[in-house]
């Protein structure tokens, strides 16, 4: 008991030693337009040229929208539009074969941060539409898990955009649900890509169903977009999109 009190106050003692060194002192500054008369020249031509170059990457056109889209719950045209990008042209950022083609795709509403607007979209537009490092995630999963997440949709509230398959809903609950223009087969198993965000459970959109496998890529859904509508311009293909009955509500008797 001795030994351990001594060594407590001889690391007590260092400590007291080593505070007693150091003295601070505090001044406060107000930051407000007073320091706007006096910019540090240096530093102001060094933040423009990197706002010129920004600026300019961000301006660079890659495509054209013919008329503005935007994205709502239950379905969208910009949702529309992602959705499907997504689940014909993503299998061809993985190497896995298994992945050739896919199921279903799926985002979620709140990762579609802007709309595309008509005429001209840059860069910009894209950044503006999906800001987020999400990357795209190819999954397996049965049939009973997939039900499992898609009934949990409610039309008004938890849903999410998807391509790939059409839900029906009376009184704000599914009452049919088809992938692939088919009802879900238990004990097939689908193919979805995602991104990582709700792979992992974000917005508790897949949160506790089991998966057979996950198949990760080093593809944001961001630079997807990009590549994907920089080759849509280049071949002169105008953005459109429109509703369809992918999600269908039926009135209440």
């Amino acid at each position: 008991m001795k030994k351990h009190l001594t060594l407590f106050f001889i690391i007590l003692g260092i400590a007291l030693c080593v505070h007693a060194q150091n003295h601070y002192s505090y001044k406060t500054y107000t930051l407000d337009s007073s320091y706007d008369a006096r910019l540090n020249p240096k530093l102001v031509k060094y933040v423009n040229k990197q706002k010129a170059a920004l600026d300019a990457k961000m301006n660079e056109v890659i495509g054209q929208c013919e008329s503005t889209l935007n994205s709502f719950s239950p379905m969208s045209p910009l949702s529309n539009f992602l959705t499907d990008l997504l689940l014909k042209h993503a299998p061809s950022y993985t190497q896995d074969s298994a992945f050739a083609t896919c199921d279903i795709a799926m985002l979620n509403f709140g990762g579609i941060r802007s709309q595309m607007s008509a005429g001209d979209i840059t860069v910009g537009n894209i950044y503006a539409i999906s800001p987020f490092d999400n990357y795209l995630v190819f999954i397996e999963l049965k049939g009973s898990e997939l039900k499992k997440a898609l009934q949990r949709f409610r039309a008004a509230s938890t849903d999410a955009p998807l391509a790939g398959a059409q839900i029906i809903y009376q009184g704000n609950y599914p009452t049919s649900i088809k992938v692939q223009g088919e009802k879900i087969d238990n004990d097939r198993i689908y193919k979805l890509v995602t991104v990582n965000f709700i792979a992992e459970g974000g917005d508790k959109l897949l949160s506790g169903i089991q998966y057979e496998r996950t198949v990760h890529t080093g593809t944001t859904f961001r630079d997807f977009l990009l590549e994907q509508i920089r080759g849509m311009g280049q071949r002169g293909e105008i953005v459109k999109a429109e509703n369809d009955n992918r999600v269908y509500i039926q009135p209440t008797p």
